[in-house]
């Protein structure tokens, strides 16, 4: 078992409604990559910071960050919807569309192209093994094992590149088969043969590079063929991200309070693809717009449930702190602290009131115990 997060599988072929079984079990596979990915990137940004090299690095630190974000977004999603379909108010074929379509990055830099989910979840496998190799993160491993790995992924990276077939760039076949005749190299005389951990470093930061470029390759050539089948897709995919997006609301709106209360683009009452190129090139524009209007509902109730995650987290931060604190105060705090969670836990939970009674207990606990 890897270490470090290693992208799960998708439950489905694209065009496929994932079964049951598969679905669970992707999702919880995904739980977890999620978790150990924020903690190895927290690790990487702390690294970069005194790095000599941080100037370079801060660029695929802040990809790394951005494509996770992503990738978490769309995992709120699936999850949201999931429940919907278990509870038989959903449909299966909208979690292949928010598994097969595309996620949309922010940034908008060469980094932050349009991926299907699948995709996304190797490139930041990609991204963050360039970053380990480049800061050094892996000197306690051995080195027989690191040029192990290194083979298996350049076996894989092989494959993805015969499937991609000709469309990849002219240099990456080249780039590939130097790099595999090394790793050949090395695995045949290993530190006999001169090779330490600076050049094993090396090889990982290349093959990494390598495997970014494939993905986005394959990205920029699909982005290059779309046409009225393209906008199809897009309008499906939007449909489930627009039915994923109310589930988020309802399931917000029946937590908290108060809670956002946006309204939520309806993607069908565009119609349907309209066959004429100006036509297509209009609903295209407006497929867009539909999209930067779900994620800006997505983010307004998924920062709703992150303040009720992060209430919930001080509140328990404070349960410990008064726990092993010991002695009596002029305040109250343990009959604060039952009523900031009695807050929380109710349904609708009254954010502001459970805001302000955390606040301050962590205010007078800072007063009363400055190390704490």
């Amino acid at each position: 078992m890897s270490r470090y997060a290693v992208a799960p599988p998708p439950p489905a072929e694209p065009g496929m409604a994932p079964p049951d079984e598969a679905t669970d079990r992707f999702l919880s596979d995904l739980a977890r990559w999620r978790l150990r990915r924020e903690h190895e990137l927290r690790a990487l940004d702390e690294l970069t910071r005194t790095h000599p090299d941080r100037e370079a690095l801060n660029t695929d630190v802040t990809a790394s960050m951005t494509l996770y974000h992503a990738i978490a977004q769309r995992h709120d999603l699936l999850l949201a919807t999931w429940e919907d379909v278990k509870d038989g108010g959903g449909e299966r074929e909208w979690l292949a569309q928010l598994i097969w379509g595309v996620l949309e990055p922010p940034d908008g830099d060469a980094e932050a192209l349009a991926l299907p989910l699948p995709d996304a979840l190797r490139l930041s496998d990609a991204l963050a093994a360039s970053l380990r190799a480049r800061v050094d993160a892996e000197e306690d491993v051995s080195l027989e094992h690191r040029v192990g790995v290194l083979g298996d992924e350049a076996a894989r990276v092989r494959a993805d590149l015969e499937r991609h077939g000709p469309g990849s760039p002219e240099d990456l076949p080249g780039r590939l088969e130097q790099i595999e005749a090394e790793v050949d190299r090395a695995r045949q005389e290993g530190a006999d043969g001169g090779l330490d951990l600076a050049d094993v470093g090396e090889l990982e930061s290349r093959l990494a590079a390598v495997d970014r470029a494939l993905i986005v390759a394959a990205v920029s050539h699909a982005h290059e063929n779309a046409d009225r089948e393209q906008a199809e897709s897009e309008r499906a995919h939007l449909v489930a991200r627009g039915e994923a997006v109310r589930s988020l609301a309802e399931r917000v709106l029946n937590s908290v309070q108060p809670a956002p209360k946006l309204g939520i683009p309806d993607v069908t009452a565009l119609g349907e693809v309209p066959e004429g190129e100006d036509e297509l090139a209009a609903y295209v524009a407006n497929l867009e717009r539909v999209g930067r209007a779900l994620d800006q509902a997505h983010a307004t109730y998924a920062a709703a449930l992150a303040q009720y995650a992060d209430l919930a987290d001080r509140a328990e931060r404070l349960a410990k702190t008064l726990a092993g604190c010991g002695a009596p105060t002029s305040v109250d705090l343990a009959g604060m602290l039952t009523a900031a969670k009695e807050s929380l836990h109710t349904r609708p939970a009254d954010i502001q009131r459970a805001s302000a009674l955390v606040a301050a207990q962590e205010a007078y606990l800072a007063q009363l115990r400055p190390d704490a």
